[in-house]
């Protein structure tokens, strides 16, 4: 299925006068930010990659009424239209950092003498001046005459602005001074221009922080209104009644809807319809966010229109300028960005006003910067809408204007359409007769005036519709999957420059191009799904085609994803491994492992390490995917064996068994096949001889070793009543500690005897005499070198 819609804004202005053919294409190639350029000839903004300006903020460029590049400059150099330094075209005293550093105005009633107005950054010195272009020299190249760097005023804000006057011939440049409340109007007309300024003394006083010089001055399509911005800590916009014909601005309306301190309000401009104003806002004070406010001019009274603020978009960085095209959008720059942001229907309200933040790309390797060029406001005054403009498309045409269209013929330029050519309807249609370029021309009549314009229309080849085959998706040890979907896209349409595509979730945003999958490069899906995909014509006429193909996602044909096991160095140097549980049997799959030229289900390896086993289903279990699914096994190897047991350390009734060895290792006391634990260290034991069995997790054996816990009687009473006759060290055995030796000493230390583990034990007598009743002490020498001593009493 095909989705062929387009939408071309193009924009003109009135020259109302019946000597001047205007063409008004004077917008129609934009420089800006670092070498960022758009040509708008065809209705659509295209990239400039040739572009040599490098500017923070002022720019300005002019074209001819065909939109023919002629110069561009920064406030400080001069560019002529091979994108050169202009013959004496530097030392112009404007500012890179100033607001509008600049603005370009045509000498009226001439094609061949323009004069770039430029203002001085923070209040300069040098002010507001102008200098003259004369085309005509350097081969028509043009250059700067030795009109140069003329002084106006010499305390300026960073903000001018021009719009034509009532007489629809000479243009009004408008700026403000500093330490002032007057604007200052100066007409360009046939003889140049005009140095003595009108002055309107009105509204706020420009004054204080130099910053407050900082923001943009606009005037409306109409010629009616002039839009003052002022930032930092003035922090508000000035809106004013302005006449075409005296050049005088009147009735302020102060608006002050404003937040941060820092900055403020930058940029505004005008809707097309003179209907509607919008103002950027930075808060740098709050962590660079960036709003833009739009306010209803029609709304009623002063406090109604400061209460229609509505904000369209509040987004992270540095929104700066905003500037109407001759589409008949407002652009919107953004500070070191590589597009920028679109209001795409700007006499409409609120979100119906379209605002999209990341829109049109600026060039390869370019960047925006807070400023766009101005030009003359009035320029912007008529609409002209062209919708489908793809070949085979009915194109429709229309024209909108603030005045009364009286007569209108329209020339489609397509001359193999015979009769259909031309139409004298307002909104006409036309089918062209082949895709290419076309030249429109539409003369009409308004305010008894007769215009005539000029307008380029591509007539491009829709993008075909894709027949695109499932992309199938294996999923790896049954996890999520994680996979390119211009893998679905033919090597073909990829490699073509006449294209770009991107993807949607849903038919209905492919066809609005809205809310795109964002990340095609590493998309995930748990279930089997519809990806579509928009495939526009590269050059942005807007033609495009809508295809779609679907997700199998197929599952791994693995169960078990790793597996550990283990070498005894006591043991096999070899050991078997293999691909594990298959749902299968083993005659469905094919097997590589990492071990060059293995391929069957079970290797052995005589080494530690990590081995990886890729296991693909054959075609006939998954006929989606004649290649099969693959899935990768790890089976990680490593070296074990059993326990070297070091020492038992007693500490009265507890012991720390100290071991090393290759494995992981349990431990279990007196029961070689009891609860082993973890830990080493035993508490609480009884008296006597122990063993203590350690053994390797990843059985690679088990070790052991006996140990004593030694105790004693606290008395005795030799009396031969037969209890407690005698008295012995417990825990120690002949048998298992046969050369253990005990001594005994009377409480002065004098040796007493010495009594063996296996006797009855002492009697409590020295040569056959009883002794008396008293302390006596005992030391324990045992066999692992241990010595335990402490005291008991006798009792007679």
């Amino acid at each position: 299925m095909k989705y062929i819609r387009v939408l071309i804004i193009l924009f003109i202005t009135l020259n109302l006068t019946t000597t001047n053919i205007w063409a008004q294409n004077e917008s129609a190639n934009w420089f800006f930010g670092q070498k960022a350029g758009l040509n708008f000839n065809n209705g659509f903004p295209i990239p400039i990659e040739e572009g040599e300006l490098n500017t923070v903020e002022g720019c300005a460029s002019i074209s001819s009424k065909l939109g023919e590049l002629l110069f561009y400059t920064d406030g400080l150099s001069v560019w002529n239209k091979n994108h050169q330094i202009m013959t004496n075209g530097t030392g112009l005293t404007g500012d890179d950092s100033s607001t509008q550093s600049a603005i370009i105005i045509p000498k009226p009633n001439s094609t061949t003498i323009y004069y770039i107005f430029t203002v001085d950054a923070r209040a300069g010195a040098d002010g507001l001046r102008y200098s003259e272009v004369d085309l005509t020299l350097d081969n028509g190249l043009g250059a700067i005459t030795s009109t140069k760097n003329v002084l106006l005023l010499s305390e300026s804000t960073e903000k001018i602005t021009a719009i034509e006057s009532a007489d629809g011939e000479s243009i009004w440049v408008i700026g403000h001074k500093w330490n002032s409340n007057e604007f200052v109007s100066y007409l360009v007309d046939n003889n140049g221009v005009n140095t003595t300024p009108v002055i309107s003394a009105v509204g706020s006083v420009h004054q204080g922080d130099l910053n407050n010089t900082i923001g943009y001055l606009k005037a409306s399509p109409n010629k009616e209104k002039i839009a003052c911005v002022k930032s930092f800590t003035n922090n508000e916009v000035q809106l004013f009644d302005f006449n075409p014909a005296t050049g005088i601005l009147t009735n302020p309306i102060t608006i002050a809807n404003f937040t941060s301190d820092d900055f403020g309000p930058y940029g505004c401009e005008f809707s097309p319809d003179s209907r509607i104003l919008y103002v950027s806002e930075i808060l740098r004070d709050y962590n660079e966010i960036s709003r833009i406010h739009q306010y209803d001019l029609t709304a009623g009274t002063a406090q109604q229109i400061i209460d229609s603020d509505t904000i369209i978009t509040e987004e992270n960085g540095m929104l700066g300028a905003l500037q109407q095209a001759s589409d008949g959008k407002i652009y919107v720059a953004k500070l070191n960005a590589s597009k920028l942001g679109v209001i795409n229907t700007p006499n409409s309200l609120g979100t119906a006003s379209n605002y999209v933040p990341n829109s049109v790309n600026v060039g390869n390797n370019k960047s925006s910067a807070l400023g766009l060029p101005p030009f003359i406001q009035s320029y912007f005054f008529a609409t002209n809408v062209f919708n489908n403009t793809c070949f085979g498309d009915t194109t429709e045409f229309n024209i909108d204007t603030a005045s009364t269209i009286t007569s209108i013929l329209w020339d489609f330029g397509d001359p193999n359409s015979g009769a259909n050519n031309t139409s004298n309807s307002l909104n006409p249609t036309h089918v062209y007769t082949a895709p290419g370029n076309y030249n429109v021309t539409i003369t009409f009549e308004v305010d008894g005036e007769t215009q005539v314009l000029y307008r380029s229309l591509t007539i491009a080849n829709e993008p075909p519709v894709l027949n695109l085959p499932p992309l199938v998706v294996c999923n790896p040890n049954n996890t999520t999957p994680i996979f390119n979907l211009i893998d679905a896209i033919p090597v073909s349409i990829q490699n073509n420059s006449d294209y770009s595509f991107s993807f949607f979730t849903t038919e209905n945003d492919a066809i609005a191009d809205t809310n795109p999958i964002l990340n095609p490069l590493e998309y995930s899906i748990t279930v089997n799904t519809t990806v579509f995909v928009r495939l526009d014509n590269a050059n942005g006429n807007g033609c495009y085609s809508v295809s779609e193909f679907e997700i199998v996602l197929l599952d791994s044909p693995l169960i078990e994803d790793f597996e550990a096991v283990f070498f005894c160095s006591n043991g096999s140097s070899s050991i078997p491994i293999d691909v594990g549980y298959l749902p299968l049997p083993l005659n469905n799959y094919s097997f590589e492992w990492s071990v060059a030229g293995q391929t069957s289900s079970e290797i052995t390896v005589t080494e530690a390490g990590n081995y990886t086993v890729t296991i693909t289903e054959n075609a006939s279990i998954t006929p989606e995917n004649p290649d099969g699914c693959s899935a990768i096994r790890t089976v990680t190897v490593s070296t074990s064996s059993s326990a070297t047991i070091n020492n038992v350390e007693i500490t009265g009734t507890n012991a720390l068994i100290s071991v090393s060895g290759l494995g992981d290792y349990e431990f279990a006391l007196d029961t070689p096949n009891g609860n082993y634990q973890d830990s080493n260290y035993f508490e609480n034991i009884t008296p006597g001889i122990h063993t203590v069995y350690v053994r390797d997790k990843n059985t690679c054996g088990q070790t052991e070793t006996t140990f004593s816990i030694i105790d004693f009687p606290p008395y005795f009473t030799p009396n031969g009543d037969g209890v407690n006759d005698f008295w012995q060290v417990y825990g120690v055995s002949a048998t298992v500690e046969p050369n253990t030796i005990i001594h005994i000493f009377n409480r002065f230390g004098k040796f007493i005897t010495e009594i063996k583990p296996e006797s009855r034990g002492w009697d409590g007598t020295l040569n056959g005499k009883p002794l008396p009743t008293n302390d006596y002490w005992f030391f324990v020498t045992l066999e692992d070198g241990r010595v335990f001593k402490s005291h008991f009493t006798l009792k007679r």
